[in-house]
């Protein structure tokens, strides 16, 4: 599994609701090219990737988009998998042979879902949209007209339309009038109207509380008396000591139960809920809260395999508060004027720079499936690159633990 690169993008519907992720892979962190990726991916690659691993990990509840090459197409590959488990996605690069439409046909008549990436439309794929469900369109940099052209030119075949690379709100609101239902790229996009929402009250109490935790200056019984100030707060440490795995019985106070867990990892957990807390507002922000932990969670492996453990702690909080800008709505400058950071977290979060830097810029590459990046930033912090699939997945896992569990 350590020798095979897998991510994941989410897909969105129209309501905003999760539909499903599509699965970026490649063989191995030598490959150059993503059209060669899937050239070379065999049945066993599959297996070995994607089953080893387990959809469930990668996919949740959703379905999972799974790019097979036409040779996979042929060798009928896409029957490891549950029909209602995947859609096989076929690349652009796929013309309709007679070999091929025949497969597409068997695809289908085997009940599976059938997708036809970056869609371009013409006399050499127009017969592969008998048995296609989903139509995927990239919007990047596309006007109106032109969509709204293959949009016509698409609708005697009814089809589900999915605008990939969709970055901004207007651009999807548009795909959306003209009937595209499914949506993947909007996730990360930054806030574009930054005085639409601001921090709430109960988000800046736990962030004063993380100030106070970090503060070597702060009292045990001022950090007593913030909790003691509010309920939910109060609520939150005794949860944190249930679940810290402790001994946390016979708790006889709120400063017995700060001193029981400890500042650092009582700062942590915090941090955690903060995230996992606006995470419930719907399945986008839960889905970004998820990235978040993920992150943090990597950042703090890939820290500890660099050699720098010193480090790890911090690059975890940086990992952590990477999406909190997004999730709040608010510039992230607004949000760590709340928040007492030092100097190398603030210079990672804000400008992507200093010694806390490197970890989330390869984490960040390796989610967009931007292997070639990925790979050089891990061998400048002398980390091997063949780990990081490790990393990530061990990472996927802990988040949606603790996701779960705040």
């Amino acid at each position: 599994m350590s020798s095979i690169f897998v991510a994941r993008q989410p897909i969105f519907q129209l309501d905003r609701g999760l539909y499903g992720y599509e699965l970026l892979y490649r063989r191995s962190a030598d490959m150059q090219s993503a059209d060669g990726d899937v050239g070379f991916m065999s049945a066993d690659v599959i297996m070995g990737s994607l089953l080893g691993i387990g959809l469930p990990t990668l996919s949740g509840t959703g379905v999972a988009f799974v790019n097979f090459s036409r040779a996979q197409l042929l060798n009928q590959a896409w029957r490891l998998f549950e029909p209602a488990a995947v859609v096989v996605e076929l690349l652009e690069s796929i013309t309709a042979d007679p070999d091929t439409v025949a497969a597409c046909r068997d695809v289908v008549d085997a009940g599976y879902q059938l997708a036809l990436d970056d869609y371009v439309f013409g006399e050499e794929t127009r017969p592969l949209l008998d048995f296609a469900s989903i139509i995927k369109v990239d919007v990047l940099g596309r006007d109106q007209a032109d969509l709204r052209h293959l949009t016509t030119q698409l609708a005697p075949w009814k089809l589900r339309l999915l605008a990939e690379r969709v970055e901004t709100a207007a651009v999807r609101d548009m795909c959306a009038g003209m009937g595209y239902e499914l949506f993947q790229g909007y996730l990360f996009s930054r806030p574009e109207m930054l005085s639409r929402t601001d921090v709430s009250a109960s988000q800046i109490a736990v962030m004063r509380l993380l100030n106070l935790l970090q503060d070597p200056r702060a009292s045990d019984s001022r950090i007593e008396d913030a909790f003691q100030s509010d309920l939910a707060l109060s609520y939150k440490l005794l949860r944190i000591v249930n679940a810290a795995a402790i001994g946390g019985r016979g708790i006889s106070s709120i400063g017995h139960a700060v001193r029981l867990v400890g500042r650092d990892a009582l700062h942590r957990w915090l941090a955690v809920m903060l995230v996992a807390s606006i995470g419930r507002a719907g399945d986008v922000s839960h889905e970004i809260a998820l990235t978040a932990l993920t992150r943090a969670r990597m950042c703090e492996l890939l820290a500890h395999n660099a050699g720098q453990t010193s480090n790890a702690s911090s690059g975890f909080i940086v990992g952590l508060l990477s999406l909190l800008d997004v999730l709040l709505e608010v510039p992230m400058d607004k949000i760590l004027g709340r928040l007492e950071l030092s100097d190398d977290v603030r210079d990672a979060l804000l400008e992507r720079k200093g010694a806390l830097a490197p970890a989330l810029n390869i984490v960040e590459a390796y989610e967009s499936a931007e292997w070639d990046s990925a790979r050089q930033r891990a061998s400048e912090l002398h980390v091997p690159s063949e780990i990081l699939p490790t990393l990530y997945v061990d990472g996927l896992r802990w988040a949606a633990d603790r996701l779960l569990a705040a």
